[in-house]
């Protein structure tokens, strides 16, 4: 979510007045449930304004039944053209005043702006027998008017006018209008008795019958119209009370419509959520994320919806630039000053005075500090808060998180993210086009434009601006323009939280920002690729700071990337160092200026400012790079040749050295065999020559002490590694696909930090021996090492372990002690057997034994166990637990026996048991602790539809006979109508027949019929991974899937009794035309509270 930022760039601090949403304290949040959306400005309507500043206060809302009967009825009334109007006024008040100009008129225009009611009332103007036209023009520019009806009211053609002008408006553009019926019954208003009686009487002698017939028929519709009487209240402060409620009351009940607003709704709430906690001391809520994504009007936002609940509040902007210009006394004199409605002197900075404190500790107060960037400054405002009352907020918005990390007043943090996609594409089309859907003949290159703004509303708004109304032409030559200029107004936002770092801070920064955002590198490395020297710690607290700033984001898994808007500011930070001569950039990333700086450099020239090299190969034609070219950057510190290569990339002579202090070195395709034999790999972190035409790296042994990952991927001329047992900090090594690799050096075996390692499609390895304990390897992939002959290591702590294709018949017994065993591959092997042991790994969750052609029986598994995938056409025998309380214990979520056509009966039955177990567990469990479930969940079904589902397939023929609905067509009806039970959703069987085309997939498309054969539905697609291609013979296919569930369930609640019909065909790459598939029947069955109960009882009789 984001949101316009008053930080980013101009920011009208206002909002349309006369469509202002107030919350109160007895309305409720959002829902939490209710989808996150952000908001933004177009910048028409605003609100606040010259207010921006002013105290806001209120007594808070009285709520009785007169008030909500008036607001009520005024929303009734409403027609829907109101906001055509040009709103400036909450109120315009209609007054007699003769009547009421010294007493009570006066009382209310002193309460209006106490309550941040913007009101018009014309207590200067002269008065004649027309009304002016400024009166007009107030009068239609009012969200609502407020009539007080006094004694003398008819006698004047003036007030009479400013009414008849008024009921237009409520019928023409739905004002709502209020009567106040001061010291005279509205019977009288309503029949013009007594002193209305009178005031026409003279009227009728002065003016036409028809302007006079007019003016009763407003008078008359005014009486009718639900309002406050006088006489129901004691004296005129309770009347004056009951008004200023009722005004309150009718604006917090319509919402601000302002133009160009997207998706206020949930952030609001979240806020007020956070908010809203009660608390035995003042709450503070911080608002917190980079510049430009909306922190302060969120915070804006929140304070003229709810400052009518307080008894004072006060909005500060920009408080870290008027303390640097004025000081922290006139920020509180200003503070305190519009909190206390006077003009507040503070003798001395550092302390406030009792009177303050004891007067506004008595306020229930709303405060709003933005833009704090100092962690003192809350405590040189406020001293502590504990003088505060409890019910009081304070809300500050800041783009350091340390500031309210420092401050321990702060209760909770509110992180502001950026738009998605396609409130980012609104955002774009209401500010380029004017107007919330796009222009067809510009779709593609506003996708372009939306894709750059990467969701950042700033970016957004500033490009929509530049472009609205320019043609193709322009558009195509900004986006060239951007890849070389940032946009100057964005640019200068954004630096200003460069521009707060420390020097190594900086650093850092600019190396992530030029180099290492997209690699996706995890903390623990930065920390070593950033360091100055061995004993530099100095890293953390700088990350640290730069996630605190907004600058960068740490993922949960610990990985650091960037922004990308937030990249281009740092990248033209390097580039206006010398904006003309790339080789004094500290680091180079544009492949023309990396040309232009290797084409030019000549002799003994030296490139010292260079510090990293990242280019696209694929940009990079006949680049002749020297043999010395690399030892004249002796700052270089990371280096990476990415992306496409052809051999017209480089005329390479070959690099006689690196620099020693290289520490990231990625030369995909590296076109030599070896490195330099003087090559220092003593601060290489990372090393990843994948692609390239190393045969070996270097001989003898290296000090490598700072190496954590290499990557040889693909090296398909590598015969030998190196000798790596100085590598001692190696946590990665992969060698996927290195065919001529014989074997590797003895010395991996002894890392005892390597976690990960992959040899798989190494065709040549023969052995993988070992008598070392293999401690720390977690991941171990041998897949496809189709010579490995002998295999034996002691993998104690192994967690993945891939044996695809290799040549054993048997797994070890001792396999059983691999405790922390989750993953095992054993597809395409010999395996004959697999030990029962197997049951002891009570953390396996996948076992794959696809195409193993010679395993004839399948043991007891753990149940632990969640997906099994099974192709073997010998198997026999499958076995599963003996009590049917052990197999309510698994949670098999996939589990395939495909083409396994030789098992035995029994084992069919077992199979079809501990499915159906399996399956209605599953489904009951799910459907119980779906919390939220709209046809809107599943906007990622077709990418992600695996996560939604539970399958479960076997060798038959027909659909299982515990399915309550089913049928050997391709329709069927449902009737549910003799279930009582609440229903919770549907499971799901069908039966393919044998299929010899090639496929990787099925899709069923499902459409429901009302049972009389009309009103077809739009139907939904289930879809199923295969990950058999060919099926050998009829399967029984049974799935829980989520998105099913809810489709007919949602059916099933309009009626109880329908008819589906399924279509299949294939998911298949290769074919142009997806051909159709066959079924021979399918079948349903509904999930009640009792199903699952029911089925226990059902197991514990049969097994």
């Amino acid at each position: 979510m984001a949101y316009l930022s008053s930080g980013a760039f101009q920011i009208i601090h206002a909002f349309a007045f006369s469509k202002r949403q107030y919350r109160h304290s007895g309305s409720k949040a959002l829902p939490d449930n209710l989808e996150m959306k952000p908001l933004w400005y177009s910048g028409l309507n605003h609100r606040i304004s010259k207010y921006q500043l002013n105290l806001r206060t209120t007594a808070g809302v009285k709520k009785n039944e007169m008030v909500n009967k008036i607001v009520a009825k005024g929303i009734e009334e409403k027609p829907t053209s109101i906001n055509d109007l040009q709103t400036k006024y909450d109120v315009f008040v209609s007054f007699r005043g003769e009547d009421i100009r010294h007493d009570f008129l006066s009382h209310l225009i002193k309460a209006f702006p106490g309550k941040q009611i913007n009101a018009f009332v014309d207590e200067k103007l002269k008065r004649g027998d027309n009304i002016s036209h400024s009166l007009v023009q107030a009068i239609e520019g009012s969200f609502m008017s407020l009539i007080i009806l006094s004694e003398n009211y008819a006698s004047s053609r003036w007030c009479l006018k400013e009414l008849e002008k008024i009921i237009e408006c409520k019928e023409n553009y739905g004002q709502i209008v209020i009567p106040v019926f001061y010291g005279v019954d509205p019977t009288d208003v309503r029949h013009q008795k007594k002193s209305y009686q009178n005031s026409f009487a003279k009227l009728e002698k002065r003016f036409d019958s028809s302007e006079v017939l007019i003016w009763r028929r407003a008078l008359k519709i005014s009486a009718n119209l639900a309002g406050i009487t006088s006489s129901s209240f004691q004296n005129d402060a309770e009347l004056l009370e009951e008004i200023i409620n009722l005004v309150l009351k009718t604006l917090s009940n319509h919402p601000i419509i302002t133009k160009g607003l997207i998706g206020i709704g949930k952030p609001i709430a979240h806020l007020e959520s956070l908010l809203r906690q009660e608390s035995e001391k003042v709450r503070v809520i911080g608002i917190w994320g980079m510049g430009g994504i909306g922190k302060t009007t969120i915070a804006e936002m929140y304070f003229n919806q709810n400052c009518s609940e307080y008894d004072g509040c006060c909005f500060l902007a920009k408080v870290s630039e008027e303390f640097g210009r004025h000081g922290i006394t006139f920020l509180k004199e200003k503070l305190f000053s519009k909190l206390l409605l006077e003009d507040v002197k503070i003798n001395s900075p550092n302390w406030l005075s009792d009177y303050i404190e004891r007067r506004i500790g008595r306020m229930k107060v709303l405060i709003v500090l933005d833009d704090v960037k100092e962690e003192g400054q809350l405590e040189m405002l406020f001293g502590t808060l504990d003088w505060f009352r409890s019910d009081s907020r304070i809300i500050v918005t800041t783009r350091d998180k340390q500031v309210l990390i420092a401050n321990h007043e702060v209760d909770d943090i509110f992180e502001v993210g950026v738009l998605d996609s396609g409130e980012a594409l609104e955002l774009f089309n209401l500010n380029a086009f004017k107007q919330r859907h796009l222009e067809m003949d510009y779709y593609d290159i506003s996708k372009r434009v939306v894709n750059y703004a990467k969701g950042i509303p700033l970016v957004l708004k500033v490009l929509a601006h530049l472009l609205c109304g320019k043609d193709k032409e322009v558009w195509e030559s900004q986006l060239d323009k951007l890849k070389r200029l940032p946009i100057k107004k964005v640019y200068d936002v954004m630096r200003l939280s460069y521009d707060d770092l420390d020097r190594l801070e900086q650093k850092y920064f600019l190396d992530i920002a030029c180099f290492f955002n997209g690699l996706g590198l995890k903390v623990d490395y930065m920390k070593l690729l950033l360091k100055d020297r061995e004993s530099d710690n100095s890293v953390v607290v700088g990350l640290e700071r730069l996630k605190d700033k907004a600058l960068i984001t740490i993922s949960k898994d610990n990985v650091i990337s960037m922004h990308e808007i937030i990249q281009e500011m740092g990248r033209e930070v390097v580039r206006q160092v010398s904006s003309e001569d790339p080789s004094k950039h500290t680091r180079l990333w544009d492949p023309e200026e990396i040309c232009g700086v290797f084409k030019n450099v000549k002799g003994t020239d030296a490139l010292p400012a260079i510090r990293s090299i990242s280019a696209d190969l694929s940009a990079i034609r006949k680049l002749k790079l020297s043999s010395h070219v690399f030892a004249k950057m002796t700052n270089l510190k990371f280096l990476d040749f990415n992306g496409r290569y052809d051999q017209e990339c480089f005329d390479l002579q070959g690099p006689q050295s690196f620099p020693t202090g290289l520490r990231y070195l990625h030369w995909i395709h590296y076109p030599l065999k070896s490195f330099p034999e003087k090559f220092s790999a003593e601060n290489l972190v990372i090393l990843d020559l994948s692609r390239g035409l190393v045969e070996k790296l270097w001989s003898g042994v290296q000090d490598l002490v700072n190496l954590k990952e290499v990557r040889l991927s693909n090296s398909v001329l590598l015969k030998e590694l190196p000798d790596f047992s100085k590598a001692t900090s190696l946590n990665v090594l992969l060698m996927e696909h290195c065919p001529r690799l014989e074997s590797i050096h003895p010395s991996i075996f002894s890392l005892e930090n390597l976690v990960q390692l992959d040899l798989s499609l190494c065709f040549s390895l023969a052995t993988f021996t070992s008598n070392s304990h293999f401690s720390s390897l977690h991941y171990l992939n041998l897949g496809f090492c189709t010579k490995l002959s002998r295999f034996s290591a002691n993998l104690e702590n192994i967690i993945e372990l891939d044996l695809t294709a290799i040549p054993i018949n048997a797994l070890p017994a001792s396999i059983g002690f691999q405790s922390k065993l989750e993953t095992l591959v054993l597809k395409l092997t010999e395996i004959e057997s697999i030990p029962s042991s197997i049951k002891n790994l009570t953390r396996l969750r996948k076992l794959d034994i696809q195409r193993c052609k010679k395993l004839l029986a399948l043991p007891e598994l753990p149940s632990s166990l969640e997906t099994l995938l099974v192709e073997c056409i010998s198997l026999k025998t499958v076995m599963f637990p003996s009590t049917a309380a052990e197999q309510f214990k698994e949670n098999k979520k996939r589990v395939e026996f495909w083409n396994c056509l030789n098992l035995d009966e029994r084992s069919l039955i077992n199979i079809g048991f501990n499915m159906q177990i399996n399956l209605m567990k599953f489904a009951y469990q799910h459907l119980l602790t779906l919390e939220h479930d709209s046809i809107e969940s599943y906007v990622d079904y077709k990418d992600n539809y695996a996560s939604y589902q539970a399958v479960y397939v076997y060798p038959g023929s027909s659909v299982p006979e515990w399915f309550e609905y089913k049928t050997t067509k391709n329709e069927m009806i449902v009737d549910l109508s003799s279930h009582l039970s609440p229903l919770l959703g549907f499971v799901f069987c069908f039966i393919l027949v044998e299929d010899s085309l090639h496929c990787y997939g099925t899709e069923l498309k499902i459409t429901t019929i009302d049972a009389e054969g009309d009103g077809e539905k739009d139907g939904i697609i289930i879809c199923m991974n295969r990950s058999c291609f060919y099926i050998e013979s009829d399967h029984v296919c049974m799935i829980y899937d989520q998105q099913f569930s809810h489709y007919l369930t949602s059916i099933a609640k309009n009626q109880t009794r329908f008819k589906i019909k399924v279509t299949a065909r294939r998911q298949a790459k290769t074919y142009r035309e997806i051909p159709k598939l066959e079924l021979k029947g399918f079948g349903i069955s509904p999930v009640y509270n009792s199903t699952y109960h029911d089925l226990i009882h059902q197991m514990m009789r049969l097994i």
